[in-house]
């Protein structure tokens, strides 16, 4: 019995001494320190260059961008200008054209309707209206004012100022026409009122006109006799 339980001892003890040496050898193992605050710092560190070179990429190819939009922009601004003055040309030659055809139809309407004789005759037309009681005075004077080559509105009017009534007495006559140049003659009757009084006037007047450019004619000047 006593030989037994000494033999249980025995192993018991030698099973403990085991145990013993095997944890003591196990243990340096466990406490050896893990690197990780050198892998995490080499992480972060390459997080950030990762990070740094994505912005810096971000950054030329945004510059890219603008240098290419600039170059376009710049090419689209070139092209809209010489657009630009292109149309303005085309615009200037049709004006031009237009100018040129209306011109051109102006001096077929005046050479088809418009004569020295009819010229006259619309002229004095505009002066019997204008001192007419119902008729405008300024209107028609301005009207008969422009048949002129050239002449003082205000003066013209003052020719008329006083003249109550203005009657053509016969048609206009062609008494000469040479080129560009004609002479046509009329006889009128004008009535003024001179210091509260009417007098009237029997005149013959004789008219040199002139054709334009455009050839419709014009009055240059004017002879008038009394009859």
């Amino acid at each position: 019995m006593n030989r037994k339980n000494l033999l249980f001892t025995a192993i018991f003890i030698s099973l403990l001494i085991i145990a013993g040496c095997n944890k003591k050898e196990e243990q340096p193992q466990t406490f050896i320190p893990p690197p990780q605050e050198t892998s995490s710092d080499k992480e972060k560190e390459l997080k950030e260059k990762e990070e740094f070179l994505k912005l810096k990429e971000e950054e030329l190819k945004k510059q890219g961008i603008q240098d290419t939009t600039t170059k376009k922009l710049s090419k689209k601004d070139s092209i809209a200008a010489i657009t630009k003055d292109t149309t303005k040309t085309k615009k200037e030659v049709k004006k031009e054209e237009q100018k040129k055809k209306f011109t051109e139809k102006e001096k077929e309407l005046n050479k088809k309707f418009s004569d020295p004789k009819s010229a006259v005759k619309d002229y004095l037309e505009y002066i019997k209206r204008g001192v007419s009681e119902s008729g405008s005075f300024d209107g028609n004077m301005k009207k008969a004012n422009e048949v002129w080559d050239s002449n003082s509105l205000d003066k013209f009017k003052a020719n008329y100022k006083n003249t109550k009534k203005f009657v053509v007495l016969t048609e206009p006559e062609l008494v000469s026409q040479k080129g560009s140049t004609a002479v046509i003659k009329v006889k009128v009757k004008k009535t003024d009122k001179v210091k509260s009084k009417e007098v009237e006037s029997d005149l013959t007047v004789t008219y040199t006109l002139v054709a334009d450019a455009n050839g419709k004619w014009k009055i240059k000047s004017n002879a008038v006799k009394k009859n």
